[in-house]
């Protein structure tokens, strides 16, 4: 199963959101290419008019930011 990770560009006008997003892709190639086994692979990325685009392995419980919600985690949690 494939995640089709889409981020509105039209939000993306500021230069430090700009970056980010740069920032995020180049990360997460690295990941890919390290092969780590806590981190979801990423396949492709691509961009359309309105969205730039990361297809990734599908993680069915969300992301992190999902989970951490700004809160650290707790030691059951992350087990």
């Amino acid at each position: 199963m494939l995640a089709i990770k889409a981020i509105n560009k039209r939000g993306t006008v500021h230069y430090e959101i700009v970056e980010r997003l740069m920032c995020e892709q180049t990360i997460i190639q690295m990941s890919t290419n390290a092969c780590h086994p806590f981190l979801v692979n990423t396949f492709t990325s691509f961009q359309t008019q309105l969205h730039a685009c990361f297809v990734m392995e599908y993680a069915g419980r969300g992301g992190l930011l999902t989970h951490s919600k700004g809160r650290s985690f707790t030691e059951p949690r992350a087990v």
